[in-house]
């Protein structure tokens, strides 16, 4: 086991050592503010995460959350997460769950990282619980077909960054629930990333309205069914290029977001 300083500012070593932890002192864990922990139970994991009370970042790779844990204790007892990355996780459509530890943790988040998780669907039924966050970073969830709902959207509203790669079953950012031309504002969205999803045709494919007020950087790269935006009206004021390609930087725009995406990839 390797175990860092706490002045240090962050550890990591592998679940199994959880046994040997005890071992030390509570007040050992109390500065470190980055935690990274590699395979195991979650019955084990939460119960720990309480001893580091300033932890800010935890990344969680190769765990099972079929057998979720039940919240006990509430959430005061828990360290207030800035950033959750969750790496090769399996079952994790269990941790949504409203009574879940991990459910309490949300609330705080600002960062989510989700990268190499299969059976991972879209973000549903726990929205609310993210209503302080900023950045989204999905990769490589490869039976995720779109990200979220127009309603989950409309909830996220301190999101300004969406990154989204290599998921090769996503045909759409935002699904469709049929309440077609109501309008979102996606108040603070300033970038959006899309990247290697060869299966994406658009951004939403129902008729609603979206607004972007704060969108300055679109970048749409190895998209190649894109055939366009939206169906319904688009408001990109401060959306002056669509970015193909990163290295080297490559641009287009021609009168608006939706033709400028057709033109690109439809050759009309």
């Amino acid at each position: 086991m390797e175990l860092m300083l706490p002045n240090l500012g962050d550890m990591e070593f592998e679940l199994r050592n959880f046994g040997d932890m005890d071992q030390f002192p509570p007040d050992l864990f109390q500065h470190i503010k980055v935690f990274a922990v590699s395979g195991g139970s979650p019955f084990s994991l939460f119960s720990f995460v309480r001893r580091f009370y300033n932890l800010e970042r935890l990344e969680v790779s190769h765990f099972d959350f079929k057998h979720v844990v039940p919240c006990k204790g509430g959430a005061g007892t828990l360290p207030p997460i800035r950033n959750l990355k969750l790496v090769s996780a399996r079952n994790l459509k269990h941790i949504w769950r409203k009574d879940s530890e991990l459910d309490h943790i949300l609330s705080n988040l600002q960062t989510l990282t989700v990268h190499n998780c299969d059976d991972w669907v879209n973000i549903r039924g726990f929205s609310s619980s993210l209503q302080n966050l900023t950045n989204l970073n999905v990769s490589l969830c490869r039976m995720m077909t779109n990200l979220f709902t127009p309603s989950v959207l409309k909830n996220l509203v301190q999101l300004t960054t969406i990154k989204v790669a290599d998921c090769t079953e996503m045909t759409e950012i935002v699904g469709d629930e049929g309440d077609c031309h109501q309008t979102i504002v996606v108040s603070k969205l300033k970038c959006l990333q899309l990247l290697n999803l060869k299966s994406l045709t658009s951004f939403c494919p129902g008729y609603y309205n979206f607004e972007f007020p704060c969108l300055e950087e679109l970048v749409v790269e190895r998209c190649p069914s894109l055939k366009i935006f939206s169906e319904g009206v688009l408001s990109t004021p401060q959306l002056q290029r669509i970015k193909q390609s990163r290295f080297p930087e490559k641009c287009s725009w021609t009168s608006d977001l939706n033709t400028t995406i057709q033109q690109l990839y439809t050759g009309k």
